[in-house]
């Protein structure tokens, strides 16, 4: 069903709308217009009162030990299927977790975001991955951990020191093993 609104998908019995291509190009399934979740207006919106009716399920079916991906790509191109490279810092892919706060799904709860550590090349992609929560009160996330690209850990901070597990903290802590320093533990 073609109207001004876009292009529009319903059951079979031409009863219920099922999902809509809208005038922006946007893939609608389960809603008429797009509610904005972190400030995004996506280019596919799912949207349902159920589990069912709001959930994306991706399942791979082979007879190997291999998985489904949900693969997220980044380039610094102004046009589709550009390849041009990344610098360091650069976001690769955010997962943004949104709730109603009374105003709207502008703010997040929590984010785990991909970034580039370092200085790509042809086949060199350093990366670190952060977890970002937020504090009651606050309008925006805080990171609390990150992996960088040499496997080191930081908790409480983003500047891993030389140790591989670093934890920044000026509350209370306990570390149990006297050798912490000989395991790569890191605590200031």
């Amino acid at each position: 069903n073609e109207t001004s609104g876009g292009l529009r998908f319903y059951d079979g019995n031409n009863s219920a709308e099922r999902a809509r291509i809208d005038t922006s190009g946007r893939l609608l399934i389960g809603a008429t217009s797009v509610d904005p979740l972190w400030g995004i207006s996506a280019a596919l919106s799912v949207e349902g009162n159920t589990g069912n009716t709001s959930a994306i399920n991706i399942c791979r079916n082979s007879n190997d030990g291999s998985s489904p991906y949900l693969t997220f790509g980044k380039s610094r191109g102004t046009s589709v299927g550009s390849d041009t490279i990344v610098q360091s810092g650069d976001s690769v892919g955010t997962i943004a977790f949104t709730a109603a706060d009374g105003t709207d799904k502008a703010h997040s709860a929590a984010y785990i975001q991909a970034q580039i550590d370092g200085t790509p090349g042809g086949n060199d992609l350093p990366g670190r991955i952060i977890f970002a929560t937020t504090a009651d009160g606050a309008a925006s996330s805080t990171e609390r951990l990150r992996i960088d690209s040499n496997g080191k850990v930081c908790i409480g901070g983003d500047s891993p020191a030389t140790a591989t597990l670093n934890i920044n903290t000026t509350g209370h802590y306990v570390v149990t093993d006297s050798g912490r320093a000989a395991k790569g533990i890191h605590i200031r």
